[in-house]
């Protein structure tokens, strides 16, 4: 009968054409042999006796919905949802997130948020993953933006057991990096309630600002995986959470200047609006007096409110201490859409967000020369280290170009942004582009995109570098400075300067690998060279024969 089937039966699938497509369906057999099945109409084939029904509706409880292979002793994981998985399938549904949250993600049959640490087992009804409080693993290690790389804008530190986040740099006012009433956050800022989880490699913590407010936030939550080798952040959300109440001014306004300058649209809500691509908070403390500051500017603008309720077409009188808008004038369109108790915003870490690496001092003596490739190698003008040193670090999957330019040991006299921000320490190549054929390197750094100011009236570099056979030095091309361009206009060059003759690069390894070269009677060939790299590269070997004498 049909009891011994479903003890039975075993299960498998195939495919029927029905003339215009691939349809997949079940098909269940009990005798132990190779269906023989030809192709045909599929209704046909979906036709069984109701009891089989009945039967493989009771066996899809045992089995895995995402594998359809029966749950093993002490592997069924069932989440909050009430849904079961094999163990192995669902923490790899959680495992494939690609940004976010990486311990957090939708159930794959519900699309509930189910998170790793609230999976239990069925059997036992135990949870299969903990949160630990020992963060040795990262210790002494420090991890910054790599748009930056300077320790101390907004750099994660982890010592003895503690984890902080730092804000001690020069550039972080001029940056924007202030709290939300225009004061500097503490240079350290110790994260609360932090905890490690070695099977994701994830680090967990909050940063409370409250009494005051950050990006409108007066609590970050934030969660950060980390590559296999502690080298960078793959992933990681920072959770900004408020529980502001909708504030008076919510609604539509019209920003005017009172000169020249075309009128703005702004939508505020919960005292919270952007404008050109900038988050901006009211700072209540005064709730009759609310203010606000110009992120990266530095310029306060408040206003007092009516007693009365606001109402549409109404106008409000700001007072900034920007002497060239003294006043501004917000005239309201429509009020606010609704009302809420509570707003969370996420900011995302890894490549599509802010993306933290691990920092390393550069140390001259641990550079070594890596001949017939670029990648791994630096390159140094006169001979010094991070001043305007060229470094190239990988060649990725998806053939982007990746490395930087080091300014971290300037001389003191060297002029700044032209905001007055120090010179970033480290300035990644962006638009890179490698040909190996022609050994032609190709980049660009915006400056005035990227850091908010021109420096020394430059916006943009474009950078055009060809390396020698054995990557022993940049043997041509070229560097050229453009000024800020002018509506659609190309943006004019300020300066252009040629590899090999205005600019002499070589390897920071260079000295070490030509006496190595000459220790065993070998002289490299040097051809088409000009005077000028032929002289640093005597230098260089003349220095490392000094070193080693």
């Amino acid at each position: 009968g049909h009891g011994d089937l479903s003890r039975s039966r075993r299960w498998g699938q195939l495919f029927a054409d029905d003339g215009e497509q691939d349809r997949p369906f079940l098909v269940r057999f009990h005798d132990g042999l190779e269906p023989e099945l030809s192709w045909c109409d599929l209704e046909r084939v979906r036709t069984v006796d109701k009891a089989l029904e009945d039967a493989s509706d009771q066996e899809e409880e045992y089995q895995c919905p995402i594998c359809f292979t029966p749950f093993e002793e002490d592997s069924q994981i069932v989440t909050p949802c009430g849904h079961c998985f094999c163990r192995s399938c669902i923490e790899n549904a959680l495992a494939a997130c690609q940004t976010g949250d990486p311990t957090e993600r939708p159930c794959p049959l519900c699309r509930q948020t189910v998170s790793l640490f609230a999976l239990k087992m069925v059997r036992t009804g135990q949870r299969i993953h903990f949160l630990s409080d020992d963060l040795s693993c990262l210790n002494g290690s420090v991890f910054v933006l790599r748009s930056h790389s300077e320790v101390g804008f907004a750099s994660f530190h982890f010592e003895d057991g503690n984890a902080y986040i730092s804000h001690s740099s020069a550039r972080c006012p001029f940056a924007g990096l202030v709290l939300d009433n225009g004061s500097l956050p503490p240079d350290k800022k110790f994260f609360e309630k932090t905890f490690w989880h070695q099977g994701s490699r994830t680090f967990h913590g909050e940063l409370i600002w409250s009494p005051c407010t950050w990006y409108g936030s007066e609590r970050w939550r934030i969660v950060m995986q980390f590559s296999e080798d502690l080298a960078f952040v793959t992933t990681g959300v920072m959770k900004l959470r408020s529980h502001r109440h909708a504030c008076l001014l919510d609604g539509v306004w019209r920003v005017e200047w009172g000169n020249e300058k075309a009128p703005d649209l702004i939508r505020v809500q919960g005292g919270m609006w952007e404008h050109r691509g900038m988050r901006y908070w009211l700072n209540l403390t005064d709730p009759a007096k609310p203010c606000f500051v110009w992120r990266g500017l530095g310029v306060t603008q408040w206003c007092e409110l009516p007693e009365a309720p606001l109402e549409d077409g109404q106008s409000l009188l700001w007072v900034t201490d920007d002497p060239k808008h003294p006043h501004i004038i917000w005239k309201r369109l429509r009020g606010p859409y609704d009302r809420y108790d509570r707003i969370v915003f996420y900011k995302l870490l890894g490549p599509n967000g802010f993306e933290y690496v691990r920092h390393h001092e550069l140390r001259l003596q641990e550079m070594s020369f890596r001949k017939g490739q670029l990648f791994g190698n630096s390159y140094l003008h006169a001979s010094k280290l991070g001043v305007e040193s060229y470094h190239f670090e990988e060649l990725r999957d998806d053939q982007v170009a990746r490395g930087y330019i080091s300014y971290e040991s300037m001389p003191a006299e060297t002029p700044g942004m032209d905001t007055g921000a120090p010179v970033p320490y480290r300035v990644p190549f962006e638009k890179t582009h490698w040909d190996e054929e022609s050994r032609c390197f190709t980049a660009e750094v915006d400056y005035l995109r990227h850091y908010g100011s021109t420096w020394q009236g430059v916006a943009t570099v474009t950078y055009r570098m060809v390396f020698d056979p054995e990557f022993l030095y940049i043997q041509s091309g070229s560097v050229k400075c453009l000024n800020p361009a002018a509506g659609t206009a190309p943006a004019p060059v300020a300066e252009e300067k040629h590899f090999g003759k205005d600019l002499v690069y070589i390897n920071a390894d260079a000295g070490r690998y030509l006496r190595s070269q000459a220790d065993n009677g070998r002289k490299p060939t040097l051809q088409n060279v000009s005077p000028q790299i032929q002289r640093s590269l005597q230098e260089a070997l003349d220095a490392a024969n000094k070193r080693n004498d």
